[in-house]
């Protein structure tokens, strides 16, 4: 009789989709709330003559196109999976943080490229509106990254943490743009302004770098920074009757989930269940690794590592 376990068992260990209320509402106020002050800090920087203002307000533009990416991925992430798309949409989230940490490096070159040109030819500022829109800047840069920063404790999305290092270059921008006024007007010295966008692009490189490399990792499948190989197949051969450990691959699917896949190779002489020991070998990796995705197939010494030549008889 053929048993039906499917009505009666869940089966399926890790769902490969992601439901993120709080990151979801975090990015909704966060987009709303730039894409208000980006209007602002433009037509404020054009009124100034403020270049520091005027890139700041560049990045506040690529800010918006960010979130805007992250809330279509946070949306595909929460999809199930399909036929086609086995592991959902969860990558989807890694490239639109790619995309978001190249938007950060293309951006910190141009405004490196305007304020050496800005050196080359200085134009005069007026730092009393360049005053009072950093000041505004500062206040809401701060209120945004208190968001992502709190949004970030409760869930990990790769998403949230690029765009927390877009507000935190911004809330740099701001108190950078109000120390420069003040030595403005205590200096005269108009070159502060250009120096400062200087700074601001440095920082902000390295924030997208940082992001580039994080997304390029998991898009190439490597193994998470976290987590030692060598160290893993070690406690994987301990095991009762494992004889050795191949063909292992260890990779992220999205930022917080991790998969893993290996050939377990076993002492065919033992008389314990070779499911039991699989059991055992997919807890240890659960408890000490936090890998909840594992497949692990079982070799059996005298068969699968037979010489060649023992198939050909059941080939004909």
């Amino acid at each position: 009789m053929v048993r039906n376990y499917s009505r009666n068992y869940y089966f399926h260990h890790v769902e490969h989709r992601k439901v993120q209320q709080s990151s979801k509402r975090t990015l909704w106020a966060s987009l709303i709330i730039t894409l208000i002050f980006t209007i602002v800090e433009f037509v404020g920087g054009l009124v100034s003559n403020s270049l520091a203002l005027l890139s700041d307000s560049f990045h506040m533009l690529s800010d918006v196109l960010a979130l805007g990416l992250s809330m279509l991925a946070i949306y595909f992430a929460s999809k199930a999976p399909t036929n086609r798309f086995t592991y959902g949409y969860l990558r989807l989230e890694v490239i639109a943080a790619f995309l978001n940490g190249l938007a950060l490096v293309v951006i910190s070159l141009w405004i490196f490229y305007e304020a050496i040109m800005r050196m080359i030819f200085p134009k005069p500022i007026e730092d009393g509106i360049m005053l009072v829109v950093a000041v505004i800047g500062l206040i809401v840069n701060i209120v945004l990254t208190w968001l992502l920063y709190n949004s970030l404790k409760s869930e990990d999305n790769i998403n949230i943490q690029s765009a927390l290092w877009h507000f935190f270059g911004d809330l740099l921008n701001s108190v950078g743009v109000i120390v420069a006024v003040v030595l403005i007007k205590l200096t005269g010295i108009q070159l502060i302004d250009p120096i400062l966008s200087i700074v601001i692009s440095a920082i902000l490189l390295n924030g997208g770098y940082k992001i580039l490399k994080n997304a390029w990792l998991i898009l190439m499948a490597s193994v998470p920074e976290e987590l030692d190989v060598d160290q893993i197949i070690s406690d994987m051969k301990k095991a009762d009757q494992v004889i050795d450990v191949h063909e292992f691959h260890l990779w992220s699917v999205t930022s917080d989930q991790y998969s893993l896949s290996a050939h377990v190779v076993l002492d065919s002489k033992s008389s314990q269940d070779a499911y039991q020991i699989i059991n055992q070998l997919e807890h240890l990796l659960k408890s000490k690794y936090g890998l909840h995705h594992t497949t692990l197939q079982i070799e059996h010494l005298d068969l699968n590592h037979l010489d060649e030549n023992y198939f050909e008889q059941f080939e004909h």
